[in-house]
């Protein structure tokens, strides 16, 4: 990634049995939003049935002027896109990431069966998944 690209890094918390289960349910969700599948981990030691399906996302986004405003649009567009139910999120930035989460499981449950969570990150100029799963 070169230093004015952009990418996203959507993590969904989904109830299922196991990895196969918490996928699929987020098929409908990763066709949508042309993303693939970098990691599917089970969460189940904070609450049993959980696991989180994280996927990457391109972006038409750009970092030339502002990056800030660059992250906060390619968040909020992601969550546009996603359908007329979900409002615009709050996003919160801090170079090099903007973030939101979405919090609305009845919301949420209609894109991905069983979803209760969605943290969508805009990262520039950096590989997303290393950056937040290297620590």
């Amino acid at each position: 990634m070169g230093a004015e690209d952009l990418e996203l890094l959507v993590t969904i918390v989904v109830g299922a049995a196991d990895e196969q289960q918490a996928r699929a349910a987020c098929d409908e969700l990763v066709s949508r939003a042309g993303g693939v599948v970098v990691a599917a981990r089970d969460c189940s030691d904070e609450e049993p049935g959980c696991w989180s399906v994280a996927i990457t996302v391109a972006t038409d986004e750009k970092a030339t002027h502002s990056v800030s405003g660059a992250l906060g649009r390619a968040v909020r567009t992601f969550v546009r896109r996603l359908g007329d139910g979900f409002p615009t999120p709050r996003v919160s930035c801090e170079p090099p990431t903007a973030w939101t989460v979405l919090d609305d499981p009845d919301l949420i449950d209609v894109l991905v069966p069983g979803g209760e969570r969605i943290l969508v990150e805009a990262w520039a100029g950096v590989d997303p998944f290393w950056s937040t799963h290297s620590q």
